[in-house]
């Protein structure tokens, strides 16, 4: 893609926002799959949807080395790109598998089967009663016990320990079933195994114990899952588990991602059942600080530096980056980055969208964004 044209797309994008229109700007508008796992900080996908349809074709290589639970990458795929999911999240890295390279669903059910009988052989076992007096103490907005029906968290122990052994390796069969269980863990729908707390953070639970079938729950979300899920173009892609700066590509046409935001959340505070259940302990928490860019970006814009030597090596030539940005009234993301990435990439051209008002989950953002801004840069050289 020329300079000229890629200006002129970003132009065009920028004054029309067609995400913001009919039936786009719906809160539930997106494939089936976006949803296939909640989780807090996840890019509206009718965004990604334009982002790779504008500034994309058919057969390109897209990268997000950000990538989240894969919203980017899963709209790549499902308009015949191929879609690449980098992230360093255990939990964004395994929904991600599920999207990028879905499964057979035959190969899901034998799967799925011999989960069933690991938990139903398995339930009863001293060993489950040890794995949860180990865990009597641990969790953020309550501790794990509090959440559920004595029987259902014997049965949710086991399931952990089958699915879980290895997600470095993870097929994606095993993937789609983890994401599906990842899901329903807790929320406040009668598809949640929890008693009564919130889909995307898991604050203190309220309301009776209620035992909650492991198998039938899970069954029923992945019934759902494939049921809605329609494939008609879609092109399997890749997902990986790595620092994105370590990242071993090349021949990329497009990175489109969005970092985390200046001032945003901690996105594994958010997500910390979930990410218990994939293994994390009281030291991955303790340790998260020192790993994950939205807290090392708090010191210093300069850990982007890296970043961008990255993207100027995995890219081809005249390879373009999208990035998805949170401006606060302290903090211009865009003009930082823009001065980190000058050494490798062109800045083609910047716009923004006001979001003081927009509303997430029927509350009001009160967060410190007040804009969200699209920085658009094409490779130097």
């Amino acid at each position: 893609m020329t300079e000229e044209d890629f200006r002129r797309r970003a132009e065009d994008f920028i004054s029309d926002i067609p995400y913001k229109k009919l039936p786009y700007s719906g809160r539930n508008w997106g494939h089936e799959w976006h949803s296939l796992c909640s989780y807090h900080g996840k890019l509206k996908p009718s965004i990604a949807h334009f982002l790779v349809k504008e500034f994309t074709k058919p057969g390109d290589k897209v990268l997000d080395p950000l990538c989240g639970v894969g919203t980017i990458p899963l709209e790549a795929c499902l308009q015949g790109r191929y879609g690449i999911g980098n992230d360093l999240s255990e939990l964004a890295f395994v929904v991600t598998k599920a999207k990028l390279e879905k499964p057979d669903r035959k190969l899901v059910n034998e799967e799925f089967e011999k989960l069933s009988s690991y938990i139903l052989n398995n339930v009863d076992e001293n060993w489950v009663s040890k794995e949860i007096k180990k865990i009597s103490d641990f969790g953020f907005n309550g501790k794990i016990p509090s959440y559920f029906h004595e029987k259902t968290l014997r049965e949710i122990i086991c399931a952990k320990d089958f699915l879980t052994k290895d997600i470095k390796g993870i097929t994606p069969q095993r993937a789609l079933i983890l994401s599906c269980m990842l899901h329903i863990l807790h929320g406040n729908r009668p598809y949640a195994l929890s008693r009564r707390s919130h889909p995307l953070t898991p604050y203190a639970p309220k309301g009776d114990f209620e035992y909650k079938n492991v198998i039938e729950h899970l069954k029923a979300k992945i019934d759902k899952s494939y049921k809605d899920g329609i494939f008609d173009n879609y092109t399997s892609g890749k997902s990986i588990f790595s620092d994105c700066n370590e990242l071993q590509l090349s021949d990329i046409d497009a990175i489109i991602t969005s970092p985390p935001f200046a001032d945003s959340i901690r996105f594994y505070m958010q997500n910390w059942m979930r990410l218990w259940f994939c293994g994390w302990t009281s030291t991955d928490f303790k340790e998260a600080d020192k790993v994950f860019l939205d807290r090392r970006q708090k010191n210093n814009f300069d850990v982007y530096i890296p970043f961008f030597e990255m993207c100027h090596r995995v890219l081809k030539k005249n390879g373009i980056i999208i990035l998805h940005l949170g401006k606060t009234k302290n903090i211009d993301m865009a003009k930082e980055l823009s001065e980190r990435a000058v050494k490798y990439f062109d800045r083609v051209f910047q716009g923004s969208e006001c979001v003081t008002d927009i509303e997430k989950h029927g509350v009001k953002d009160k967060g410190g964004t007040i804009d969200h801004q699209f920085l658009f840069l094409q490779k130097k050289g």
